[in-house]
């Protein structure tokens, strides 16, 4: 039987959807999908690091859209 970590679990539910990182971020889904395919066009990373877990299944971690806001917080 496999039993999942409990970090692991917690990782998971940290996770979000597309539209979920859109809200916490404030912006629109269509941000974030440009942002993801300027920098496959590019080669470059994008301005908020994804899993993609599928054709059409894309989920960022909490911390790294949280760590995104942090980085372009204007003083």
């Amino acid at each position: 039987m496999s039993h999942i970590s409990e970090t692991t679990a917690r990782a998971a539910s940290e996770m979000l959807t597309t539209e979920e990182a859109a809200a916490l971020l404030g912006v629109t889904r269509r941000f974030l999908d440009k942002d993801r395919h300027v920098a496959r066009q590019n080669g470059t990373p994008p301005a908020i690091p994804y899993s993609n877990l599928g054709h059409r299944t894309v989920r960022y971690s909490r911390a790294d859209v949280l760590a995104f806001l942090d980085a372009n917080r204007v003083d």
